[in-house]
């Protein structure tokens, strides 16, 4: 079965609104002809060198990304830079793009985390409109020390290590979960009565001062939890469109440890 690209986004903009993302992001076809047709797809976190090789050994038509392609404003498109670089190599073997970020993070990729971490009654950290937002909040089933929620964050999300902010004897009960970046909302997960907020990118200062706040902290790093919108948009394809090739990029972390 193949589709359109024109009809394969028309369901993907269904599945996750771009009306959802945040006014400085940018989601959607980066590159592609929409009268084209798309027998097979690549689900990565980016469209980085990895991916891209990954495209042209398997034949696929349509890379779908988290995080967006294009995102800083381009002036020039040469084989001086790796941007340049990319998209020349994509036209020429004919690859698409799409990318769902902002408006993915708001409408799946927060409660399918905290289904995830077993945190019960979630509902939006942060609001941006009528039901949806970025993050969630909820509570655990039971009150839980902080280690033992580490060692769960790592298991659940099939990460090596974490780093956190707190005393492993901490009792945590109500958790805020934002994937990505978020230590912009660690504030707001005080307000909200989160004992413990789990994200990643969180700088040293936001850490120390968050637990002055009385909130601990568990950094996941940024791509530790959003490496679960491969498995949410692949089931996606499974349940809701059939027919179609779906691949996966292996997990890899980019930031490594040792």
């Amino acid at each position: 079965m193949s589709m359109t690209i024109r009809d394969l986004t028309n369901r993907l903009e269904v599945f996750s609104n771009p009306k959802w993302a945040c006014d400085w992001d940018n989601v959607g076809l980066h590159i592609g002809d929409y009268d084209g047709c798309v027998n097979s797809i690549l689900l990565t976190v980016d469209v980085d060198d990895a991916a891209i090789k990954m495209a042209l050994d398997n034949k696929i038509d349509m890379i779908i990304s988290h995080h967006p392609f294009f995102f800083k404003g381009v002036k020039k498109l040469n084989s001086d830079t790796i941007e340049g670089r990319r998209t020349m190599k994509l036209i020429s073997n004919g690859i698409a793009v799409y990318c769902m970020h902002t408006n993915f993070d708001c409408s799946h990729m927060a409660f399918e985390a905290a289904e995830r971490m077993g945190i019960t009654g979630a509902s939006v950290l942060e609001e941006m409109g009528e039901g949806y937002g970025i993050g969630a909040i909820g509570n655990l089933k039971s009150e839980t020390e902080l280690g033992k929620v580490c060692k769960d964050v790592k298991s659940r999300f099939n990460i090596d290590t974490v780093a956190f902010y707190g005393n492993e004897k901490d009792l945590i009960k109500r958790v805020a979960i934002c994937p990505g970046s978020g230590k912009d909302e660690i504030g707001l997960a005080v307000k909200k009565g989160a004992d413990l907020i789990i994200t990643g990118d969180v700088s040293y200062h936001f850490g120390i001062d968050g637990v002055a706040d009385g909130i601990d902290i568990i950094d996941a790093g940024h791509y530790g939890i959003e490496h679960i919108f491969m498995d949410i948009v692949k089931n996606y394809f499974k349940n809701e469109i059939g027919g179609i090739k779906v691949m996966t990029m292996p997990l890899s972390n980019p930031q490594k440890y040792i």
